[in-house]
C-alpha cells in the first residue's frame, strides 16, 4: 500500500493553498515510466507554488498534466517543507537539512524505491537549491546509489544559484524581528551554503540534464517593483546547461492561468521533450528491465533453460502439410473457439506411435498466430525434469507470466515478498502460485497445451483438486494428449462431460499423414514406375496400423531394398535389422553363467500371457513357477533379460516391440530361449492351477456373508490373472499332461467356489461363460487320448454346464454378494449338478422339497388359464403374449415378471416391438394398436379393411402385409399418416387386386427389402419391395427337377442381410434351406417343424410343430443342434430374445421360456445329441395347487370333496378352525362353507368390486376380518353377521390389497397391508402399518348392536353397513408412512412375520429379506439380506405363495413345498439410506 500526504480539500474547488509537508503522489498510471517530483521555493509550499488561485482547478502539476497524452506514463508527486518564514517558529533548518529531508522522502517512497523509473525534479527558486543539495548528498552516499542513478533531469525555476539580493533584505528584517531563519541567511548572495552546494554540484552534474528558467519581468513588492533572481544568478553557466527565458516575474514564472498560457506552453514543451528523449530511451531500458524480470522469475520458479528445445523438436519432425486434419476436427474447432461452450478441457488420445507429440507441436504453432497467450509442456518419462507434475506446473506458469504483465506481476510480487514456492510439491505450487497468484489476477484468454500426460509420475493432484475446481470465470482452455490408460480415462472423464471432451486418434485421422511420409521417403526406393510407388505406398499404409513408429522402421528397410523380392520380403518379416539384433541378444544371454532359469520362465510368461504382468503378479507366478524367490524382480530381468524385456513405468513386464515376441515364437529358432507355444501354455496352466488349488484360494471356514472380505485382502496379486487367465491356458496346453489334469480335477473339487466368487467379484460374468468354452476345448483335446467316461473327465464336463447355468440362473445374485456362492447358491443347484457335488458341503441352509435332479432348461412356464396364447415377440426390454380373449401380457425380459396387461379387444394375432425404443404394434383381424409399452397406453389405433397377415417396422414406417396382396404403410414420424397402398402379384405381370389370393404363409425381410409369400398349388414368389417388381419364384426341388407346388406352412428369411437364405417349412413335413435369388435348394430334411424363427443374428433357426418338440439348428447349414421336448401341445408360435440368449414359445394357454446352455456359449460346438435335454418339465401354473400353513406342516387327508357352481375361480380360501367353517372367496362372490362339505351362506356382489382379503381375527378365534376397499369388517363365524367396521386412512386411489399380514410391534397389535396396482401388475406399489386397536375384542359394540345389525343384514346380500355399527374414527392414520414408502419400491411380495416384529419379505432382486419393524421407528438405517431365490422359481407366477416358520422360509413351487431350512440364519446387513418415498420405476 502507498502512503501519500494528502490536501485538506475545503470544497469542491478549494484545498488548503500551502499544501501538505513531505512527498505527496498527485498522480499515477498503471505502468510508469517516469517520475516527476515537484519542488517549492522560499514561502512557498506543496501546493501554493504550483497554483495560481485556490481553485484546484489551477494546481497544474495534478489537474492538467494528467490529462495530456504526451504525459500518460508520467507520475507525479510534490514535495513540501516548511519555508513560510513569516509564520513559521524559528528554528535550525537551513537548505542542507531541506535537502536531506527530500532526499529522504524519495527513498522510502515504495513508488520510487521499489521502481525503475526516470526521475524528473522541478524546482522552483528555493526549490532548485534543495533538489542540488539532494543530489549531492545522493552522490556522496553509496546507500542511494541506485537511486541518484534514476536522476534524469533537473528543471530549474527561477533559482537563485549564486544567491539573491533579496534574501539579504529579507534576514535583516528578520534578525530585527529577532525571528531570523536559517534557510533564507542561505539565499543570500555569495554564502558559504551556496558557494559550496555550487562547487560541490559541478563534480556532480555531468551525466545529468539540467534546464534553468529565468525570469524578465520585475515582481512589484509594496512600493518598489525588482528582479527577486536576476539572470547571471538564475543559471548555471554550464556548457550543456539549457537556458530560457521566461515572460514571467518571480512568481508567475511556475502559476498559469491556463493551460493555453504561452509562460506554460513552454514549459510544458520542456518537460514534454525530456518525456519524450527518456521513452525512447525507457523502452530499451524497460525490455532490458523485463529480460531481467524474466531471468530472476525463471530462477525463482526452477525452469530450465531448455525450454523451447522439445517443441522445436517437434516443429522439425512434423512434415509440411500433416496434422492440418487436426485443426478441421468439430472437437478442436469448438474447444479453440473461447465463444463456444465447449468443455475447458480437450483430451485427444491415441495409441502409441500415432503422432501424439507431433501434434500437440502442431497445435501450439496454430495457436500461437492467435492473439491469446499459449503455454505447454511435453512430459518424457525417464527425465526427471519432464516427468513430474511439478515441473509442468512451473513450466506453465512461467510461460503464463511471459504473455501476460499482470501474471508477471502478481509472481514477482510474490517473489518480493518472500513466498517460498516448493519446487517439488505439486500440491503446494498449486495453491500457492495458481490458486493464490495467477488465477487472482486479469489475464486474457490463456491456451494449455500438455504432451504425454501418461508419461506423468504422479498425475492424480491434476485432476480432481486441479482442474476439478477450476472457477468457470478463469479464462483457461487445456488441451492434453496421451495415450487411453485406465486411470487417465477415469481420471479425465470423471471430471464430467461439462468439463471434458474426448477426441480419439483414429487409423483414418492419421492415415493422410503417413501417406505423406511413405510418399516422400518411398522415393529413395528403386521402383519402375509412378503406379508401381503408389501400390506400394498402399501396402505401406495396409500394414501400418496407424503406427509411425513400424512405418519409419519399414521405410528405412525398404530404402535399401532392390527388387520387387526383397520389397515384399521386407513388408512380410520384421524389419531390417531386428533379427541379427534379437540373435545377438540371444547369443549374448547364453554366454551368461547365471539367470538362464529366470530368463527362460520370463520370456515364457511374457511371451504367452493374455496381457502385460506386473513385477508383484510375477513375483508370485515364478514362486509358483520355478520355486524360487526374486526380491528385486524388475532388476534381476532387466539383468538377465538384455534389451529384450522392459518394465514400463506402470510396472508391467513387456518386450520391448511386437516384433521380439514373433522372433521368439519362431519354430524355426534354435536357442535354449526360443519358446514352444504349446509347452508354454502348459506351464503357465500348471502354475495357475497349482496357485488355485493352494491355500490362499481355499475357501472360508465358516460360510456367513462377507466372511471372505480378509481373506481375499490377503490374497496375492497374481490371484486375478490365475483366476481369469487359466482357462484360456487350459485350452492351448498339452491334453497328455497328465500333472495339468490331475491339478484341474483337484481345482473342481476343491477350490472352484472360492474362484467363483472371485470371478463375481469382477462383476464380469462373461468370464465363467469363457472358462466353461475353454473347459470344453480342453475336455474335447482330452477325450482324443483318453476315455470321456473316466471320473475326472466328468468332472470337467460336468462343470462346462454348471459355469454356464450359474452365470445364467444367479447372475444377479453373484454380482451382489460373490460370497453367496458358498451357502446360499448351491442348496439350490440340482443334486446332481457338479457344483453339489463339490468336496466338504457345509452344515447350514439347505432346501428341501426341490424334484430336480439336473438342471433343467426351461426357466419359466406362464399358464394363460382363460385364454390359448396366440402371438408371442421380444422387444428389448420386455416380451409380450398375446391372447385369443386379447388380452396382452408384457413381461421383464430377465425376470419374466409381470409388467402391464393390455386388451386388443379381439384376437390378438400379431405382436411385433419396434427396437430401440418403447413402441409395441398388436394386431388383430382388421386393427393395429401402437401401444407406449412403459405406460401400457395406446398412441394409434390404426383400422384396415382386410385380414393382416404380417406386421413389421421400417425405421419409422409401419408396414402391414394384407390377405389381398396389399401392402399398407403407415408414418410413424407424420402422426401415422397412412401412405397410398402397395400392390404385389404371386405371378409376373399380373395387376388386378380382385384376382389375388391370400397367401398361405408370407416372410418380409427388411435388410434384403424382399418380400417371400407361399400360395396354394404355385411355387413360393418373391417380390422386391424397393422396386415394388415381381423378382421370381423358388422352392423345393422335386426329383424331376422341378418346383415343388406344395402347402407351405412357414417361410423365413435370415434376419442377416449378408446372408441371402431362406427356410421353407412345408406341410408334408420337409424343412427346406434356399437361396431364394438364384432358386437353388441348399438343403432339405423331414423335421415336422410348421413353426419357424431366427435370432436376430442370423445364426440360429428354431422349428416347432405339432409334436411339441422345439429344434434349433445352424441357419446356413440346417445342422441339428439342440432338441427338446415338453408336452404333445403343438407349437404355434416361437420367438427368440433380442440377445438371443433365450427362446419362448407358445402352446394351448402356455408360454414357456428356454435358456438351453447352447445359447449362452460363445460360438457353437458339439454334436445334436450333446444339447439334448432329457428332462420332462410339467408347466408351471400361474395359481399353485399347495396349501401353506405357518403353524405345522403335516400329511394332509381328504375330509370332504364338492364342487363350488359358480362359474369363478377361487382366489382365496379362510379357515376357522374354532367355529369349523371356512370361507371361499372368487371374484364375484363369498361363500361360507362348514366342515361337513355344506354351504351355509353366500354373498354375491355387483358394480364396481373391490378387492376382499380376508384374515383371521388376531384376537377372537370366532371373528373374522375381511378388509375391502377402505374398510374393515368384523365378522362372526358363527351366523356371519357382521359385528363392526372399521375405516381405514390409507390412500386407495389405483390400488387394491395384495396381501394383509398381523403382526406385533412395540407389543400392539398391527395389521400390515400390502397394496398394488388396480387390476393391473402384481408389483408392490405400497405399504401401510395399522393400527389394530380399533377392531380388537374390546372395540365390539354392545351385544344388542351386534344382533340388531345382523337381524338389519340378514336378507341383504349387498352387505350395507350400518351407521350405528361403523366407527367414525379410523383404524389410525398409518404409521411410519415415510418409512414404509422407502421400504416398499424394494419389495416384490411380502412372505410373513418373523418372532412378532420381524417382517420377512422378497425383493425385486429376488433375494429374501427382513427388517425390524422396531428398528424403523429409529431411523430405520439398515434391513438384512438373507438368501437368493432363483427366478424361475416366480416367473409368471403373479401370487406368490410362502410363509416364514421360526427360521425356515416356505414357498409353493409347481405343486410341491420348498422349505428353506435355516433360511433366515444367514444374514448380511444392508445400509439403507432414508429417502422420500420414491415411486417404483417402471
Amino acid at each position: 500500500m502507498i502512503l501519500s500526504s494528502t490536501a485538506n480539500i475545503i470544497d469542491d474547488n478549494v484545498y488548503d493553498l500551502r499544501g501538505p509537508l513531505g512527498l505527496n503522489l498527485l498522480y499515477s498510471p498503471s505502468e510508469p515510466l517516469i517520475d516527476f517530483v515537484f519542488v517549492h521555493g522560499l514561502g512557498g509550499g506543496s501546493k501554493k507554488t504550483w497554483s495560481k488561485t485556490s481553485s484546484v482547478t489551477h494546481y497544474w502539476p495534478q489537474a492538467w498534466l494528467p490529462k495530456d497524452p504526451a504525459f500518460k506514463d508520467v507520475r507525479v508527486h510534490s514535495f513540501g517543507y516548511d519555508s513560510d518564514w513569516a509564520k513559521g517558529k524559528e528554528n535550525c533548518l537551513n537548505i542542507h537539512h531541506f535537502g536531506k529531508s527530500l532526499l529522504g522522502e524519495m527513498y522510502i517512497s515504495p513508488c520510487l524505491r521499489d521502481s525503475h523509473t526516470a526521475i524528473v525534479l522541478i524546482g522552483h527558486s528555493m526549490g532548485g537549491l534543495v533538489i542540488k543539495k539532494a543530489h549531492i548528498l545522493a552522490r556522496q552516499d553509496a546507500g542511494y546509489q541506485r537511486l541518484v542513478e534514476r536522476f534524469h533531469t533537473i528543471f530549474f525555476l527561477a533559482t537563485p544559484h549564486r544567491g539573491s539580493d533579496s534574501a539579504k533584505l529579507l534576514n535583516t528584517l528578520l534578525q530585527i524581528t529577532n525571528s531570523s531563519r536559517a534557510y533564507v541567511a542561505d539565499l543570500e548572495r555569495g554564502s558559504n551554503a551556496i558557494q559550496s552546494i555550487n562547487d560541490e554540484f559541478r563534480n556532480y552534474s555531468n551525466d545529468i540534464n539540467l534546464w534553468s528558467f529565468y525570469e524578465t519581468q520585475k515582481l512589484k513588492m509594496g512600493f518598489v517593483s525588482t528582479l527577486i533572481v536576476d539572470p547571471d544568478s538564475a543559471t548555471l553557466g554550464y556548457r550543456a546547461e539549457k537556458q530560457m527565458p521566461m515572460n514571467a516575474n518571480h512568481r508567475s514564472i511556475c502559476k498559469f492561468e491556463t493551460p493555453k498560457d504561452p509562460n506554460y506552453i513552454t514549459l510544458r514543451n520542456a518537460l514534454a521533450t525530456i518525456v519524450q528523449s527518456i521513452s525512447k530511451l525507457g523502452q530499451k531500458t524497460k525490455e532490458e528491465l523485463r529480460h531481467r524480470q524474466i531471468k530472476d522469475l525463471k530462477k525463482y520458479l526452477d525452469v530450465p533453460e531448455s525450454l523451447e528445445d522439445d517443441l522445436v523438436n517437434m516443429e522439425d519432425a512434423r512434415l509440411s502439410g500433416t496434422c492440418e486434419w487436426f485443426s478441421e476436427k468439430e472437437s478442436y474447432q469448438k474447444w479453440s473457439d473461447v465463444a463456444s461452450e465447449a468443455p475447458r478441457v480437450l483430451w485427444v488420445s491415441g495409441r502409441p506411435a500415432a503422432g501424439k507429440s507431433v501434434l500437440a507441436g502442431y497445435a501450439i504453432d496454430q495457436l500461437g498466430k492467435t492473439e491469446a497467450g499459449r503455454s505447454y509442456f511435453f512430459f518424457k518419462y525417464g527425465d526427471k525434469s519432464k516427468s513430474q507434475l511439478s515441473s509442468c506446473l512451473r513450466s506453465l506458469a512461467f510461460q503464463m507470466a511471459c504473455t501476460s504483465n499482470s501474471v508477471l506481476e502478481k509472481l514477482r510480487e510474490m517473489q518480493r515478498d518472500g513466498i517460498k514456492v516448493d519446487n517439488d510439491n505439486e500440491r503446494t505450487i498449486w495453491r500457492k502460485v495458481f490458486l493464490s497468484g495467477i488465477f487472482q489476477t486479469r489475464f486474457p484468454t490463456h491456451y494449455w497445451v500438455i504432451d504425454a500426460l501418461d508419461e506423468c509420475l504422479n498425475i492424480t493432484p491434476l485432476f480432481d483438486p486441479m482442474l476439478g475446481g477450476l472457477n468457470e470465470s478463469i479464462p483457461l482452455r487445456i488441451l492434453i494428449t496421451s495415450r487411453e490408460t485406465p486411470e487417465l480415462k477415469k481420471q479425465l472423464l470423471g471430471l464430467g462431460a461439462h468439463q471434458v471432451q474426448h477426441e480419439r486418434i483414429s487409423i483414418a485421422d492419421t492415415l493422410p499423414d503417413l501417406k505423406l511420409l511413405a510418399e516422400l521417403k518411398t522415393k529413395s526406393v528403386s521402383l519402375e514406375s509412378a503406379e508401381v510407388r503408389a501400390a506400394l505406398v498402399e501396402r505401406i499404409l495396409g500394414k501400418s496400423e496407424g503406427s509411425f513408429l513400424w512405418t519409419n522402421l519399414i521405410l528405412g528397410d525398404l530404402s535399401n531394398s532392390h527388387g520387387e523380392e526383397e520389397i515384399d520380403r521386407a513388408l512380410e518379416e520384421m524389419p531390417q535389422h531386428m533379427e541379427p539384433l534379437y540373435s545377438r541378444i540371444l547369443e549374448t544371454m547364453t554366454q551368461a553363467t547365471r539367470g538362464k532359469k529366470l530368463a527362460q520362465a520370463v520370456l515364457t510368461w511374457i511371451t504367452c500371457a493374455i496381457r502385460p504382468l506386473t513385477t508383484q503378479e510375477l513375483v508370485v507366478a515364478l514362486k509358483v513357477d520355478v520355486d524360487d524367490h526374486f526380491p528385486n524382480l524388475k532388476e534381476s530381468i532387466l539383468a538377465v533379460c538384455g534389451h529384450l524385456v522392459i518394465v514400463d513405468k506402470f510396472d508391467r513386464v513387456q518386450m520391448v516391440h511386437g516384433t521380439a515376441r514373433d522372433f521368439l515364437l519362431d519354430e524355426s529358432l534354435e536357442s535354449e530361449f526360443a519358446i514352444k507355444k504349446t509347452e508354454a501354455h502348459t506351464r503357465i496352466a500348471r502354475a495357475c492351477l497349482t496357485y488355485l488349488t493352494e491355500e490362499e484360494m481355499k475357501p472360508p471356514r465358516t460360510s456367513r456373508p462377507g466372511s471372505t472380505a480378509n481373506i481375499a485382502t490377503k490374497r496375492a496379486g497374481f490371484s486375478t490373472y490365475a483366476c481369469t487367465a487359466f482357462s484360456y491356458h487350459l485350452a492351448k496346453a498339452d491334453p497328455l499332461a497328465n500333472d495339468v489334469l490331475m491339478l484341474t480335477n483337484k481345482f473342481l473339487k476343491s477350490n472352484v467356489l472360492s474362484w467363483i466368487e472371485v470371478i463375481a467379484q469382477t462383476q464380469n460374468l462373461v468370464l465363467l461363460i469363457r472358462a466353461a468354452k475353454n473347459l470344453r476345448k480342453y475336455f474335447n483335446s482330452c477325450a482324443a487320448a483318453r476315455s470321456p467316461l473316466g471320473a475326472v473327465m466328468q468332472t470337467i464336463r460336468g462343470w462346462t454346464t454348471d459355469f454356464i447355468r450359474i452365470a445364467a440362473k444367479f447372475a444377479d445374485a453373484l454380482m451382489l454378494s460373490p460370497s453367496a456362492i458358498y451357502s446360499i447358491i448351491l442348496p439350490f443347484c440340482p443334486l446332481d449338478s457338479a457344483i453339489r457335488n463339490v468336496a466338504n458341503p457345509r452344515r447350514g441352509l439347505s432346501v428341501l422339497g426341490l424334484s430336480n435332479d439336473q438342471w433343467d432348461d426351461r426357466l419359466s412356464c406362464i399358464d394363460f388359464r382363460e385364454s390359448p396364447a396366440s402371438a408371442i415377440s421380444y422387444g428389448d426390454e420386455f416380451f409380450a403374449v398375446g391372447l385369443i380373449n386379447g388380452r396382452i401380457t408384457t413381461y421383464h425380459v430377465t425376470s419374466c415378471q409381470e409388467f402391464k396387461v393390455m386388451n386388443q379387444g379381439e384376437p390378438v394375432k400379431i405382436l411385433q416391438f419396434k427396437s430401440r425404443t418403447g413402441l409395441m404394434a398388436s394386431c388383430g383381424m382388421k386393427t393395429i394398436h401402437i401401444w407406449d409399452v412403459y405406460s401400457g397406453e395406446v398412441t394409434h389405433r390404426l383400422h384396415v379393411a382386410q385380414r393382416i397377415i404380417n406386421l413389421v417396422f421400417d425405421r419409422s414406417l409401419l408396414i402391414a402385409a394384407l390377405s389381398k396382396n396389399y401392402f399398407a404403410t403407415w408414418d410413424l414420424n407424420n402422426n401415422c399418416f397412412r401412405q397410398p397402398d402397395r400392390l404385389w402379384s404371386e405371378v409376373a405381370g399380373e395387376t388386378n387386386p380382385q384376382q389375388g389370393r391370400m397367401p398361405s404363409a408370407v416372410s418380409i425381410s427388411i435388410g434384403h427389402r424382399m418380400l417371400a409369400a407361399a400360395y396354394s398349388g404355385r411355387p413360393i414368389m418373391l417380390w422386391d419391395m424397393n422396386e415394388d417388381l415381381y423378382y421370381g419364384e423358388c422352392g423345393k426341388k422335386l426329383a424331376n427337377g422341378e418346383t415343388s407346388t406344395h402347402m407351405v406352412t412357414a417361410l423365413v428369411f435370415n434376419p442377416n442381410p449378408n446372408i441371402e437364405l431362406l427356410v421353407t417349412s412345408y406341410l408334408d413335413g420337409d424343412l427346406v434351406l434356399l437361396n431364394p435369388f438364384n432358386d437353388q435348394q441348399v438343403e432339405s430334411f423331414r423335421a415336422n417343424c410348421h413353426t419357424l424363427a431366427a435370432s436376430s443374428d442370423g445364426r440360429l433357426l428354431a422349428g416347432g410343430g405339432g409334436g411339441g418338440t422345439i429344434q434349433v439348428y445352424e441357419f446356413d447349414t440346417l445342422r441339428l443342434l439342440y432338441r427338446v421336448k415338453s408336452s404333445d401341445f403343438f407349437i404355434k408360435q416361437l420367438a427368440f430374445s433380442i440377445d438371443n440368449l433365450r427362446l419362448s414359445d407358445i402352446r394351448g394357454s402356455h408360454c414357456n421360456i428356454w435358456e438351453p446352455a447352447l445359447l449362452l456359449r460363445d460360438s457353437i460346438r458339439g454334436d445334436s445329441s450333446e444339447g439334448t435335454s432329457t428332462s420332462v418339465v410339467d408347466a408351471i401354473t400361474s395359481e399353485t395347487k399347495v396349501k401353506i400353513s405357518t403353524d405345522e406342516l403335516e400329511t394332509e387327508k381328504v375330509i370332504f370333496q364338492s364342487r363350488l357352481n359358480c362359474g369363478d375361480s377361487i382366489i382365496q380360501v379362510l379357515p376357522g378352525e374354532a367355529a369349523g367353517k371356512f370361507i371361499l372367496s372368487t371374484r364375484q362372490s363369498d361363500h361360507l362353507w362348514n366342515i361337513d362339505g355344506l354351504q351355509e351362506d353366500t354373498r354375491a356382489y355387483s358394480g364396481k368390486l373391490e378387492t376382499r382379503k380376508w384374515i383371521q381375527h388376531h384376537q377372537s378365534m370366532l371373528h373374522m376380518i375381511c378388509i375391502q376397499g377402505a374398510t374393515a369388517h368384523v365378522y362372526a363365524w358363527k351366523d356371519w353377521s357382521k359385528v363392526m367396521s372399521v375405516n381405514l386412512a390409507v390412500n386407495f386411489m389405483g390400488l387394491q390389497v395384495k396381501s394383509v399380514t398381523q403382526i406385533v410391534s412395540s407389543h400392539q397389535p398391527r395389521i400390515l397391508l400390502e397394496m398394488s396396482e388396480l387390476d393391473g401388475s402384481p408389483e408392490t406399489r405400497a405399504l401401510h402399518l395399522l393400527k389394530a386397536v380399533p377392531i380388537s375384542v374390546e372395540s365390539f359394540p354392545t351385544t344388542e348392536a351386534v344382533s340388531e345389525a345382523a337381524i338389519v343384514e340378514k336378507d341383504d346380500d349387498k352387505l350395507p353397513i350400518p351407521e350405528d355399527n361403523t366407527t367414525e374414527e379410523a383404524v389410525s392414520t398409518p404409521l411410519l408412512a415415510l418409512q414404509l414408502a422407502t421400504l416398499a419400491p424394494s419389495i416384490a411380495h411380502v412372505i410373513g412375520c418373523q418372532s412378532a416384529s420381524q417382517l420377512v419379505y422378497l425383493d425385486i432382486k429376488s433375494w429374501v429379506c427382513s427388517v425390524d419393524l422396531k428398528d424403523l421407528s429409529n431411523g430405520f438405517s439398515a434391513y438384512s439380506r438373507h438368501f437368493f431365490v432363483p427366478y424361475d422359481w416366480f416367473a409368471g407366477i403373479r401370487d406368490i405363495i410362502g410363509a416364514v416358520t421360526q427360521q425356515d422360509v416356505i414357498f409353493a413351487r409347481n405343486d410341491n413345498i420348498a422349505i428353506v431350512k435355516s433360511g433366515l440364519t444367514y444374514a448380511e446387513v444392508v445400509s439403507m439410506e432414508m429417502e422420500n418415498a420414491p415411486g417404483r420405476s417402471k
